[in-house]
């Protein structure tokens, strides 16, 4: 089916409040909890699907959502094997993966490395504020992903709309 261009505008703006709001519940939770509800997961995963397959893109959708989980699976075993942790969360795995139904393969690759980045300078000021107050640096807490995630995706997915596109 060739693509629509845009979905009706309603359906566009329901699914995109449905994609935000779950993902500042998931980044709320993830920063209380530690933990990303599957409730969030696939309220992101199903607008998106939605969105596509308004467009006519389904199978990109979920191509992006199988490359993602592909390649953050791969990375999680890697990670296994050299530290014996997966050195990321499955919730988080899994809504890098629904998050890229809204943008694709490509896009969605994108996300996963932006959202890595802002971990990691989260991560970084973090461990330099603790430094600084003489608490030491803290160790086996991890970081709360969602939030980087959140702040990666909606700039992918909202750049595009921004331009005129």
């Amino acid at each position: 089916m060739a693509s629509l261009d845009a979905p009706p505008p309603a359906l566009d703006a329901a699914c995109l409040a449905a994609l935000a709001t779950a993902l500042a519940v998931a980044s709320a939770t993830d920063l209380e909890r530690r933990v990303v509800p599957n409730g969030c997961v696939a309220a992101a995963a199903l607008s998106g699907a939605l969105r596509a397959a308004a467009c006519g893109e389904l199978a990109h959708a979920l191509a992006g959502a199988l490359a993602v989980l592909a390649v953050m699976l791969g990375a999680a075993l890697l990670s296994l094997r050299a530290r014996g942790e997966p050195g990321v969360g499955g919730g988080d795995v899994k809504l890098l993966a629904a998050v890229a139904t809204w943008v694709g393969p490509a896009a969605g690759l994108a996300v996963v490395a932006a959202a890595c980045a802002l971990g990691v300078l989260w991560w970084l000021a973090a461990r330099g504020v603790s430094l600084a107050l003489g608490r030491g640096a803290p160790r086996g807490e991890g970081i709360a992903l969602a939030p980087a995630i959140a702040l990666a995706a909606l700039t992918v997915v909202l750049l595009p709309l921004w331009a005129g596109r």
